[in-house]
């Protein structure tokens, strides 16, 4: 009996990790009905981060009172875990899916209601934070979380635990600006001002803080916020995904597993970054596992050439509309005549 681990992260805007698993292995039932399937919803940091470590390891949701990336008030989440330890996410409050495409603008947004659900969480007295970063729709360094976090008594005494989502630093090719701020709605004529406005507030971070933080890997995390956090007297980073599949003990399911499946809602070279299905992918080839990715949609050069999944294969069909594709049931559908008697599947399954 094959043993498929399905670990897929979220489909941005479409499905959450749990919906897309769970769609998933509803279709490979259909065609190998004697299957065993483990679903693990897991996150790199960014949407839908809280939830699934608050699921995965018994902690309950807290609702708690924010603003948006425009300042609109809104009723977002924590995790509170056994140990005491709070849970964060900054997609879901402020990230790019609470904003309309036509709202999107980096040089607006603003990372404040981060620090405002900082303030609350230090200020009820916790003092251990995992802040998953991941999924933003601001590129402000996270100076808006700063100023909303100034002067919260007891922050000198907390540890932040930067779960990321990449390994960008926070200017360069490779930073917040360049490689980010254009899916969050910045035009090319944008990216020279807002990369020198990171620039010189990462070098006040520095200054104030005594340390090193532009280069560091993470930093560009959210569009800066990995900078910001940097900043606090006591900060760890980890990769959020390495740290979900630590807790969730990833290697011993893959123990005995025949095939691997992972994927996002679109597979391209920010996933090459360290997002989650890379990360699934190494630890599953570790395991002399195979690996697959399942997406909505993929860079073309990524599936002719897909290491380190041996197969990366969309499901939405060529020249589709993106918008339409996104859609829950569209998406649904898609997963399903996908798997459906997939030659690559068969090849493995039998």
């Amino acid at each position: 009996m094959p043993h498929i681990i399905i670990a897929t992260d979220s489909w941005k805007g479409s499905l959450t990790s749990l919906q897309a698993g769970d769609a998933m292995a509803a279709a490979i039932h259909r065609s190998w009905p004697d299957a065993h399937i483990t679903t693990l919803p897991i996150s790199d940091g960014g949407e839908g981060f809280t939830h699934t470590m608050t699921h995965a390891l018994g902690g309950t949701l807290v609702s708690i009172d924010a603003h948006d990336p425009l300042l609109r008030p809104i009723t977002t989440h924590y995790g509170l875990l056994p140990d005491g330890t709070a849970v964060i996410d900054v997609a879901g409050i402020v990230g790019l899916t609470l904003l309309c495409p036509e709202e999107r603008n980096p040089l607006v947004a603003t990372s404040r209601g981060v620090g405002e659900v900082m303030a609350q969480i230090i200020g009820s007295g916790i003092r251990k934070l995992i802040v998953g970063l991941g999924g933003s729709a601001t590129n402000d360094c996270g100076r808006g979380m700063l100023e909303a976090l100034a002067g919260t008594e007891g922050v000198e005494y907390t540890m932040v635990t930067i779960a990321t989502d990449v390994d960008s630093p926070l200017c360069g090719p490779t930073g917040a600006t360049q490689m980010f701020a254009l899916q969050k709605g910045a035009t090319p004529t944008m990216l020279s001002s807002l990369e020198r406005r990171n620039h010189e507030y990462g070098l006040y971070l520095e200054r104030t803080s005594g340390h090193d933080i532009i280069s560091q890997p993470g930093a560009g995390a959210a569009g800066g916020i990995g900078a910001a956090l940097m900043s606090l007297p006591h900060c760890e980073r980890t990769s959020g995904i390495d740290l979900l599949l630590r807790l969730t003990h990833f290697d011993r399911l893959l123990s005995d597993a025949t095939l691997v499946i992972t994927g996002e809602g679109h597979i391209d070279r920010q996933t090459l970054q360290g997002k989650a299905p890379y990360r699934i992918a190494l630890e599953a080839r570790k395991h002399h596992v195979p690996c697959i990715a399942i997406c909505g949609q993929a860079d073309p050069h990524l599936i002719t050439t897909p290491s380190p999944w041996q197969y990366v294969i969309p499901v939405a069909p060529p020249h589709a509309d993106p918008l339409t594709m996104m859609q829950p049931d569209i998406a649904r559908r898609n997963i399903e005549r996908t798997i459906k008697g997939n030659t690559i599947l068969t090849s493995v399954l039998g």
